[in-house]
């Protein structure tokens, strides 16, 4: 399944495997969820495949507001029945057997083919106990594999750590690309590793990225 972000999926042998889970952790501001929606958009608008936006950190009208900028029309795809937007970022008291059942009706409703959760981290932020975190996460990935959907999960990693996640997600899933932003000579740098894609000779280079007003853009000249 080709993400379409240019020159990208070139390194993963010209895309994702169906029904897979990715797992994109990233800094703050290193671009996971204009990845993410990237990906859904370009397979709504050229292959016609639908998909799901899975928020549990933006509102539906923040989330809108924001992908506009790319030129994304969310708003319209969801008229054409394309895609749909799933607000969890207010809905604390469903819980997560809840949050589960609304993803899973969302799915069948549109029948979806792409899925993001935005972000794994938002959705275990309530879990006091780490037992718990790891729990879900494997409770949440047995539910992705049944649902068939090739999914991108989010997980946010802080400035200066090198943990991902709870450290569990990385090794259940089938796919984990890794975000990052640092500063080169005063500048602003954004990389991208792909740390593991099962079934796919992927890239082992250090990919140098930027966001650009059409969203993620790999830098020919610095890579």
């Amino acid at each position: 399944m080709p993400t379409y972000i240019p020159e990208f999926d070139e390194f993963i042998e010209n895309g994702f495997s169906q029904e897979s889970i990715i797992l994109l952790a990233g800094n703050p501001g290193s671009g996971k969820s204009i990845f993410a929606a990237q990906f859904l958009y370009e397979g709504a608008t050229r292959d016609s495949e639908t998909g799901v936006y899975v928020s549990f950190s933006e509102t539906r009208v923040s989330l809108l507001r924001n992908l506009l900028r790319f030129g994304w029309d969310y708003e319209r795809l969801e008229s054409e029945g394309l895609i749909k937007i799933l607000d969890l970022s207010t809905t604390k008291e469903m819980g997560i057997q809840g949050n589960l059942n609304r993803i899973l009706e969302t799915i069948k409703d549109v029948d979806a083919n792409r899925l993001v959760i935005d972000s794994i981290t938002a959705l275990t932020l309530p879990l006091e106990k780490p037992a718990d975190v790891r729990f879900l996460i494997h409770l949440l990935y047995r539910f992705l594999k049944q649902v068939g959907c090739t999914t991108i999960m989010i997980s946010d990693v802080p400035w200066g750590s090198q943990k991902i996640g709870s450290s569990v997600e990385e090794f259940i899933v089938d796919g984990l690309i890794l975000m990052l932003t640092d500063f080169e000579d005063g500048d602003l740098k954004r990389t991208m590793r792909i740390l593991k894609m099962r079934t796919t000779n992927h890239s082992k280079k250090t990919i140098v990225y930027e966001i650009t007003d059409d969203g993620i853009q790999i830098n020919e000249k610095r890579r």
